[in-house]
């Protein structure tokens, strides 16, 4: 059964087939890349400080990445412009329907507006969609994490978006009148269970150490 949960201003998608202690492993890590990267960029906002810090601790832990794709820009909904199957972009407009829909999810939604967006205000998940307007900022990660033959592998999209102007409709390119600029990068990892198995409750306890919990499932992925 698939599940989803809000790191920080990551927003996980588990596939079928993922095994408890591997969707915990994943949690765990991605909150920790994007806790040390927020709090090296907390002033400059320095985007590419923030990724390169947020792969730096991925690699301290024991992930690897597969494949990384260099930053493009975004002309129309994220959600079509990612790489992802049908089924897996399906998983994902639930899992972001859900997020603001389902009154459940209040808490996971504070906790990604106040990670992910500069102004933090209603009507956020449709923003991200792009089918609203107004004037925001911010970055956020889709990730979707997957597993076969024991070995879990995390596909992330990293997201940049800033739109200033009146209300535009649909697309963020629709008439010209808008500027808005939506940039994406997508990469992939591993992970070195053999490795990671060594330092799991270190981590564990590091994030419990600061006695401020970032993560929060995600429930109702399918009432849409």
């Amino acid at each position: 059964m698939a599940s989803a949960a809000v790191c920080v201003s990551v927003i996980l998608i588990f596939l079928p087939g993922v095994s408890l202690q591997h969707r915990e492993d994943v949690r765990n890590s991605f909150e920790l890349a994007a806790r040390a990267a927020d709090k090296q960029t907390d002033k400059d906002g320095d985007r590419t400080k923030w990724c390169n810090r947020f792969m730096t601790t991925l690699l301290n832990i024991h992930w690897f990445g597969h494949q990384t794709r260099l930053e493009t820009e975004v002309e129309g909904s994220v959600l079509r412009s990612l790489q992802v199957s049908d089924s897996e972009r399906q998983l994902l407009t639930s899992t972001l329907n859900a997020l603001e829909r389902e009154p459940e999810n209040g808490h996971a939604l504070k906790l990604f507006t106040e990670s992910a967006l500069e102004q933090v205000d209603e009507d956020v998940i449709p923003r991200l969609l792009f089918i609203g307007g107004g004037c925001y900022r911010g970055k956020y990660q889709l990730a979707v994490c997957s597993e076969k033959n024991d070995a879990v592998s995390v596909t992330s999209f990293f997201l940049q978006f800033h739109g200033d102007g009146v209300h535009y409709r649909g697309l963020p390119y629709p008439d010209g009148k808008v500027g808005v600029k939506t940039t994406g990068s997508s990469y992939v990892y591993g992970l070195n269970d053999g490795l990671y198995a060594k330092i799991r409750d270190r981590v564990k306890d590091k994030l419990e150490g600061t006695g401020i919990s970032k993560q929060a499932a995600i429930s109702g992925l399918w009432n849409m």
